[in-house]
Parts: structure tokens; C-alpha cells; sequence
């Protein structure tokens, strides 16, 4: 007997006891789990396109995988089914009905397997929901895989939800699997990381570092993706949304380069992913992006990458072709580009290309933090790239920045406040800190929990993303509004008191003292982020007042009566009219602007209220490096009258 013999008769025995049970599988069905919180699930925002419709990108992969074998492959993707159903039936409850759409589909297709894909912890609690309708079924072997079922294995296991746990990537494990279980072997070499139960313990099989060899195109998956009717239900970010009205733009995703160069300790993609980014060939994404172009009515794409520019070359060769030819696409970068790898030729291609906006992952704008989480580049090459975009007014480009990260005070978070009105994108996604099983920043305390299912909701790193009415809740014990920049810099603030940071944060950078809305500024594009933006928070009376004084900048008087007359019904909302009272945002409604001119005045004199009541509740230290920022503007007076 060989040493792999012996290591995999554990696997050998579990396969054949499954094998007896339920037969020699034929068939495999592959399904993605709700995107989003169900508890608090708004149709409204659903029928606008709000709410995220991405399609199932890993499971076709999987697929690509395992196609030649003689096996029956299905795709389920109830992300896309539920909001499908929510838009064609007025009556229909996700959160009550969404298990039903899983077990009519076990019930109509009986595959031999069922594998459930789970990207983090967020969505844990619908896991656990969606292996318990597969167990209820009873006709199945059960397999899941992703990044947070990679650090679950012994509590699914134990909880006798799954079968099979496979950790990481999973082309080569489930290929290895399937040699095991199916009456078909294609030889494929022992391979570590399936975890699985045998004669009362968890074994995981064994082999050398797993390693996917990154090639080819999903165009044979397509044909279980109905990619084309994805615009109709929702959206992938707001990029996405660019066009108008739901359904106007078709949209697809790509993704060109699996693994990243950073270590970033926030993140889990090293420890998933391996070391390393390794590359699809040119060709073969362009023959994705051609089949989806002219085969499936794609216009827009959307990159999944976390490191897309590392193979830089490779890159711009793909976006010359592009320009060259007879497509006429748009494309974004929502992930977050690494700044170091932008430069004068790569942002000239990209415009060129169709780019029409991308992200910059800064994460934290205070120096030494940058350096703990091991974030790649320094602050100056955001800078350099902000100036780098001057020549290219039509793309948008934003920063992605965490609040809440590890041992962060609030000082450090000052220093994000400061860098992000210096650096001065178009906008800055400002997101909550969530702990990632695998990142290092958290180490074991991820999985020291009463609950290692995690069958209750986690919350999201957009605070109101998941909020009734998109409101937080107001907590006593915690410092709101201006009040909270009297905090302690050397304050390590909770939980509740980051979520405030977080609102005032977004309300004073994205939209208070935002560039675009200054005389020298860019008015469309903030225009065009918030509209966009907006359909995901429709009940957010912030978002309709600053567009109001956008439309009326940009002689829209129209649309501007119509989006005041908004704001006044949204304030109706006592939690609202504390808002605008905290932040002078009511003074704007007593006497509202009718032009141009009168708009600058009044956003003037807003921002300049705003630095005197942030200079005037800080922190001595902080006062100085503030000012250097928000400089005070002459004949900002006050209010026009």
C-alpha cells in the first residue's frame, strides 16, 4: 500500500458510505446564498436596482473545472432568483420564501450533490439556513466552500450540515473529490483541504500546497448564467447603474488576476488565495469580454480583481485591444486599484478604454497604522494620482477608507478625516471595520463565539446598509454629531461609537465639504455618484438635500424643486431633524437657495460653520494640521439672505 493510500483511506471509506447511500453521482448542483441582509430587506430599494445582484463568478469556475467530466452541472444562483421573484411578485417575502426557491430547486432538478458557496461572515447565518433545507431534503451530498465555510469546517461538520468542506480554492479540490466519489477518475494529484467527518472524527485530506493554475474563459458557464437579465434586478455598485433607469445598461463582471502582492493584515485573500497573483492570458479575456459583448448584449464590465494592476503590462495590452476594437464598452474598478501601479500610461489607456471610474484602496490616512496593516505604497503616491486625474476629468476615481481597524484611536481616525479632504477624489467610501476569518489583524478572536454557526446577523460595514430605515441609532452613551470630536485622541472607541464616527465622517467629506461642490469643482460627477448612490438609500434625506443644491448649481431648477420637496417629506422623521439640526443642515430649508450664486454662498457658509464647530470641540493637537486642510474662504459671510 502506498503512503497515499494509507493517508487517504479516511476519504476512500467516507466517499463509499456516501456512495451506498445515495448512489454513484451523475449530477451536481451549485448554488450562491443571498448577497444581502433579508432582515432588513426594503422592495422598494430592491425594485430601484439598490441591492447587489453579482453573479455566481467562483461557481463558474467550478464549473470550467469539472465541465468535461461526465457529470450534470447546474447553477442555482438564489441571489438573483430572489430579486428576480421580488420584482414579478409584489406579495413576495424574501425572508419567508427564499428557502422554498432553494427546495423547489432540489425538488425539481435532484442532483446526486449540492454545493453552497458562502463569500463571508455576513452571510454565514443564510448558509446555515440553506445546508438545513438541503439536510431536510435528504437526497444529496452536501459539499460548501468559500472563504468563511474555509474556518467553519468543524462547526458545519458538527452540526451535521454538510458532507464535505472544502477550503480555499476549490477547482482542484473538487476535482479531486469528484475522482472519489463518481464512477470517473481523471487523476487528479492528492490535494489538501477538504474536511469531512469519518468513524466520529474530522479528518482533511493531504498533499502538496494546492495552487490553481489560472487560464481559460467562462463562456461554456454562461450558458447556466442568464447574465443577460441581471441589470434588470439590481446592481453592482453604482458604477453599474450608470444610464439612467433600472435595466438600461447590461453589466457583467471579469476577472482577469487571482491573489494579491500585498499582505495587507486586514484581509484574508493571502490566506484563501495563496502567494502570489497569478494571471489569465490576455487572449482569453478578451474572448470573454467579446463572447459576452456580441453574444449576450454585455456594455459594461465590472473587475473582481484584488490586485489588477500588478501585471501591468499584461493590463495595458488588454486595454489596447480593447481600444482597437469595435467594441464600445464602459468598465469600472470598484474593488480598489493599488495606487502604486497607476501612472500617466495606464490612466491614459484606461480613459481611452471606456474606463468611467475606479477605486483606490487608502484604507487609513494616519502613517504608522498604514504600516501595521502592511499596506503597500505611501500616502503620497494618492496624492500623485489625484493629481495624475486632473488631465482626465471623466473618470471618477474614490478611496476606500476603514474605520474601526484594530488598536485605531481616534486620533488615527483624525488622520483619515484630514487626509481624505486632502486628497481630494471624488469620493471616499468610508467603510466600518469587519473582522475576516484568515486576515491577521484579528487573529483567534473571530472564532471565540457562543455561536460558531453565526445564525445571527453580523451587521455590515456600511452601517445603515442594514438599519430600519437606514437610521443608527442614537445611543446615549456615545458622543454624536460634533460633540464627538471632544473624544479622547487616545480613545480606542466602541463599536457604537464608531458607527457615529463613520456618519459624520461621510457627511463632512462626501457631501459638506465635498470639491465638486465649490466654484472650481467637477458638479457632474458628484451628480452622478450620488444619483446613482441613491437608489440603494432612497430614504436618506442628506442625499436628496445635496443634490437638490447640486441641481441648482447645474441649473437643473426642476429637478431641484423636486428633490426639496423630498427633503421636507423626509423630515418628518424626528430621527432626521435632529440630523440636520446637529449639522446646520436646517438652515439651508429656511430660506433654500434659487441659483448658482446663491448655492455657492450658502455651501460656503455651511463648510465654514462646519470648521468652526469642529475647531472649536477638538482636540488642542488637532486644531493646527485641520486647519492646514479646510482653509476658511473670504466673503463666505453667512446665509444669503
Amino acid at each position: 500500500m502506498s503512503p497515499s493510500q494509507s493517508i487517504h483511506d479516511p476519504l476512500k471509506t467516507r466517499c463509499q458510505r456516501l456512495i451506498d447511500t445515495f448512489g454513484s453521482p451523475t449530477s451536481l448542483l451549485l448554488v450562491q446564498i443571498p448577497q444581502f441582509d433579508l432582515d432588513s430587506f426594503d422592495p422598494i430599494i430592491a425594485r430601484k436596482g439598490g441591492y447587489p445582484i453579482f453573479p455566481p463568478t467562483g461557481l463558474q469556475f467550478l464549473h470550467e473545472a469539472i465541465r468535461q467530466r461526465r457529470l450534470q452541472i447546474h447553477i442555482l444562483d438564489l441571489n438573483y432568483e430572489l430579486l428576480k421573484k421580488v420584482h414579478e411578485e409584489p406579495d413576495f417575502i424574501p425572508k419567508q420564501r427564499w428557502r422554498g426557491l432553494l427546495l423547489e430547486a432540489l425538488e425539481r432538478l435532484q442532483p446526486d450533490m449540492t454545493g453552497v458557496s458562502c463569500l463571508f461572515d455576513f452571510g454565514l447565518p443564510l448558509l446555515t439556513q440553506a445546508m438545513e433545507t438541503i439536510r431536510e431534503y435528504g437526497k444529496t451530498i452536501t459539499l460548501c466552500g468559500g472563504v468563511a465555510p474555509s474556518y467553519q469546517a468543524s462547526a458545519l461538520l458538527n452540526a451535521n450540515l454538510v458532507h464535505f468542506v472544502i477550503q480555499g480554492e476549490g477547482e482542484n479540490k473538487l476535482g479531486f473529490l469528484l475522482d472519489h466519489l463518481t464512477a470517473e477518475s481523471w487523476a487528479i494529484p492528492d490535494t489538501p483541504g477538504i474536511y469531512f467527518i469519518e468513524n466520529g472524527a474530522i479528518h482533511q485530506t493531504q498533499g502538496p500546497m494546492d495552487l490553481v493554475h489560472f487560464q481559460g474563459n467562462l463562456i461554456a458557464s454562461y450558458d447556466l448564467v442568464p447574465i443577460e437579465r441581471y441589470h434588470h434586478y439590481g446592481s453592482l455598485n453604482p458604477f453599474s447603474r450608470l444610464g439612467g433607469d433600472l435595466g438600461s445598461r447590461s453589466f457583467a463582471v471579469l476577472q482577469m488576476s487571482r491573489g494579491c502582492r500585498a499582505r495587507c493584515t486586514f484581509c484574508a485573500v493571502h490566506a484563501i488565495m495563496g502567494k502570489g497573483v497569478r494571471f489569465r492570458p490576455v487572449h482569453d479575456v478578451l474572448a470573454e469580454m467579446r463572447f459576452l459583448y456580441w453574444n449576450r448584449g454585455i456594455r459594461h464590465f465590472e473587475w473582481l480583481d484584488d490586485d489588477l494592476l500588478f501585471h501591468r503590462a499584461e493590463f495595458q495590452d488588454l486595454l489596447r485591444r480593447i481600444i482597437a476594437s469595435d467594441m464600445e464598452i464602459t468598465w469600472s474598478a470598484n474593488n480598489g486599484l493599488i495606487a502604486t501601479s497607476i501612472d500617466h500610461e495606464t490612466v491614459s489607456l484606461m480613459d481611452q478604454s471606456g474606463c468611467i471610474g475606479f477605486k483606490i484602496g487608502i484604507e487609513t490616512g494616519n502613517r504608522e497604522l498604514f504600516r501595521k496593516v502592511k499596506k503597500p505604497g505611501r500616502h503620497e503616491n494618492f496624492i500623485h494620482v489625484s493629481h495624475l486625474l486632473l488631465n482626465h476629468p471623466k473618470l471618477f476615481a474614490g478611496g476606500n477608507i476603514i474605520i474601526g481597524l484594530p488598536g485605531e484611536t481616534f486620533a488615527m481616525m483624525m488622520d483619515s478625516l484630514r487626509f481624505s479632504l486632502e486628497v481630494k477624489l471624488d469620493w471616499i467610501a468610508f467603510t466600518v471595520c469587519q473582522a475576516i476569518r484568515g486576515a491577521k489583524a484579528f487573529g483567534e478572536e473571530i472564532l471565540e463565539n457562543d455561536d460558531p454557526l453565526h445564525t445571527q446577523n453580523l451587521g455590515n460595514f456600511i452601517p445603515t446598509r442594514n438599519t430600519s430605515g437606514q437610521q443608527l441609532h442614537l445611543d446615549g452613551n456615545i458622543k454624536t454629531g460634533y460633540d464627538l470630536f471632544s473624544l479622547d485622541p487616545g480613545l480606542v472607541p466602541n463599536a457604537a461609537q464608531i458607527k457615529e464616527i463613520w456618519f459624520v465622517f461621510n457627511l463632512l467629506v462626501n457631501y459638506i465639504h465635498h470639491k465638486n461642490l465649490q466654484p472650481e469643482g467637477h458638479v457632474g460627477a458628484f451628480l452622478f455618484w450620488v444619483e446613482t448612490a441613491r437608489k440603494a438609500y432612497p430614504n436618506n434625506p442628506v442625499m436628496a438635500l445635496f443634490l437638490f443644491l447640486a441641481k441648482r448649481i447645474n441649473h437643473e431648477h426642476h429637478a431641484a424643486v423636486a428633490l426639496f420637496q423630498e427633503v421636507i417629506k423626509a423630515l418628518e422623521s424626528p430621527y432626521w431633524q435632529t440630523r440636520f439640526q446637529q449639522f446646520d443642515l436646517n438652515r439651508l430649508l429656511e430660506d433654500p437657495p434659487k441659483d448658482r450664486e446663491t448655492t455657492f454662498r450658502a455651501l460656503a457658509w455651511l463648510r465654514e460653520t462646519s470648521h468652526q464647530k469642529m475647531v472649536t470641540t477638538l482636540h488642542p493637537q488637532d486644531v493646527l494640521t485641520l486647519n492646514k486642510v479646510i482653509k476658511k474662504k473670504k466673503g463666505s459671510g453667512g446665509l444669503p439672505p
